[in-house]
């Protein structure tokens, strides 16, 4: 509750207009159940004895004494004016209510802008190993759910909370003066209510986290079954995933339906409270006028108080429900915003200056999870300008070593030097920048064909963006498109084929231009003679740049200046590929299995 409140008071200008708007709310309130007095005193037609017992009754003091001493009017014209005064009341009443609430919307609307904005910032900016134990749905279902329930508290439930608890005070304060006796005697009731308030708030919370937990699993379902639908299609496991969607609905409907149940009990259950208390002052009150103690019109108006706290009685209830369930969500979110990216820039770091591009790894090892390292002290430098080939069984490592070059993770002993800087010394934008990078799993935006070429790069010309699509050998598809490179791909490229989306990551990574290149299985979804093509362009591109490739086809690495090859997350063998195909080593092994009519002609 505290964490909401402080989400709240962060719009401090709004907020401000809110409670004014409410203090004047609770003003006309308070001047509305005022008026019962003079209208049963003043301009009912009492009984004798009633108006016997109004003129023995002591004198109250009264906000519409002031009013009437402030306009000038006497007792006598009382009843002329009241009914004037009555409109301009509920008038007044109406216009700062609308007033309180459009403020308190903006209120809500803004806290979640910006709540949602730095969610999102704060996951965008998360390391890779933060994504490898999140879940894509668990992290739609707090930017979006999540995100939205706080919208609804703040703006809505902590606008009524806020409005009725003014209410309330304004009516206890009526009650006070027109009889304090009285008025004890109606709180001593009220606590009766605050333990099972309690009860339902702690019940609501925890069946509210459990809701959004369920929220989240169906997310996971839906971004699963969607984005890999074609796997789902290729098994016929469609009704296996609609049976698992189906259960997931249902659990979700029955933690629904609980909270449902509990939230919709505590309204009538304070209600019942309030209509307990109406029950006992009207007992009591009766006495009292009949004593003299009170006057029919001030006692009207005492039970008309009474009776008006019901409905903000009731929409403090509803409201403390809806916050009940936003302080898990809220709780969810802060849960995300408090993990640190496990990569971040030192205090001290500074920009990488342009660099030649020599690579080197010293006595590196890394483990994804601690204590089953997957790298063990890897050594070994990439020259500038020097093509140096990754090659090993899957699983090896060679993707891992990519991983720590561009500081997706953080080596856990050694170091990694560009130009004989350490990469962890320098901003990560500034290091990133200086790398191209095309991998295997073919990442493209739902946007057009221009803007997925030139990601990340702005006021970049049309010339550049054509050239980068030629040498990666997809300008003439894409001209062919109905919009040319106007063109929207879809999500992620789904309109194009694995091979023109391969080919557009090419040409993303060539329009950076980076002094270090990266080509993670770059032609592995291509055909034979586009990537005869890509690989004649690439050797032009290569020539200039320090480049890393990772390779399973061995005939695409033939020419690099320097083959590592990787087994078990070490350096087994180094060296180009004549003097490695010399060797009877695992190169020469992984070779002969490809090619195995070489190793025929070789006997």
């Amino acid at each position: 509750m505290f964490q909401l409140l402080k989400v709240t008071f962060s719009e401090k200008k709004w907020l401000f207009l809110a409670f004014a708007s409410t203090l004047f709310v609770s003003l006309f309130t308070y001047i509305f159940v005022d008026l019962v007095q003079p209208i049963v005193d003043d301009m009912l037609r009492l009984a004798p004895a009633a108006a016997s017992a109004a003129s023995a009754a002591p004198t109250t003091t009264r906000a519409l004494d002031l009013l009437w001493n402030f306009l000038r009017i006497s007792r006598q014209n009382i009843r002329s004016v009241l009914p004037f005064v009555l409109v301009a009341v509920i008038f007044g009443k109406g216009l700062f209510t609308f007033l309180s609430s459009l403020c308190m919307k903006v209120v809500g609307n803004r806290v979640v802008k910006t709540m949602r904005d730095d969610l999102y910032g704060h996951i965008i900016r998360q390391s890779s190993a933060y994504f490898d134990q999140a879940t894509t749905g668990d992290l739609m279902s707090r930017l979006t759910n999540d995100v939205d329930r706080i919208r609804d508290a703040v703006s809505s439930a902590m606008a009524d909370i806020i409005e009725e608890a003014f209410i309330l005070v304004a009516l206890l304060v009526g009650m006070f003066v027109k009889d304090w006796t009285l008025a004890l005697m109606a709180l001593v009731i009220m606590p009766l209510a605050i333990v099972p308030l309690a009860a339902f708030s702690r019940r609501l919370k925890r069946t509210g986290r459990q809701a959004q937990l369920k929220m989240s699993e169906l997310y996971d379902i839906l971004h699963e079954t969607i984005t890999g639908n074609r796997i789902v299609k290729a098994f016929t496991m469609e009704a296996f995933e609609l049976r698992k969607f189906l259960k997931s609905t249902a659990n979700y409907y029955r933690i629904n339906i609980r909270l449902s149940w509990i939230s919709s009990l505590s309204s009538p259950f304070m209600e019942f409270i309030g209509g307990v208390v109406g029950a006992f002052i009207l007992f009591i009150g009766s006495k009292r006028i009949a004593q003299n103690h009170i006057s029919p019109g001030d006692f009207a108006a005492f039970a008309t108080a009474i009776f008006y706290m019901f409905q903000p009685i009731k929409r403090l209830s509803r409201a403390n429900n809806v916050i009940q369930q936003a302080i898990p969500c809220l709780d969810r979110v802060q849960e995300v915003l408090q993990v640190p990216p496990q990569i971040q820039d030192k205090p001290t770091a500074y920009p990488l200056p342009p660099v030649q591009g020599h690579v080197r790894f010293e006595k590196v090892g890394f483990a994804y999870v601690p204590g089953r390292p997957v790298l063990f002290d890897v050594d070994f430098e990439a020259l500038p300008r020097q093509t140096v080939a990754l090659v090993g069984l899957s699983g090896a490592g060679k993707s891992t070593l990519i991983n720590l070059l561009s500081r997706f993770y953080e080596p856990d002993r050694g170091r990694i030097t560009i130009d004989g800087i350490d990469i962890t010394d320098v901003t990560l934008l500034s290091l990133r920048s200086q790398i191209g990078l095309v991998t295997q799993d073919i990442v493209l935006f739902n946007d057009t064909v221009r803007n997925n070429i030139a990601y990340g790069l702005e006021n970049v010309s049309e010339d550049r963006i054509q050239a980068a699509a030629k040498a990666a050998e997809c300008h003439r598809f894409i001209i062919d498109l109905p919009l040319g490179y106007d063109a929207p791909i879809g999500e992620r490229g789904g309109q194009l084929s694995r091979g023109q989306r391969q080919r557009l990551a090419i040409a993303r990574a060539l329009l950076k231009n980076p002094p270090i290149l990266i080509l993670d299985e770059a032609t592995s979804a291509l055909d034979s003679e586009s990537e005869r093509l890509i690989q004649a362009a690439l050797a032009a591109v290569m020539r200039d740049r320090t480049t890393f490739i990772i390779a399973h086809r061995l005939s695409t690495i033939r020419s690099a200046d320097r083959i590592l090859v990787i087994d078990k997350g070490r350096i087994v063998e180094s060296g180009p590929h004549d003097e490695l195909m010399g060797k009877s080593g695992l190169y020469r092994k992984l070779h002969d299995l490809q090619f195995p009519e070489d190793e025929e002609n070789s006997r």
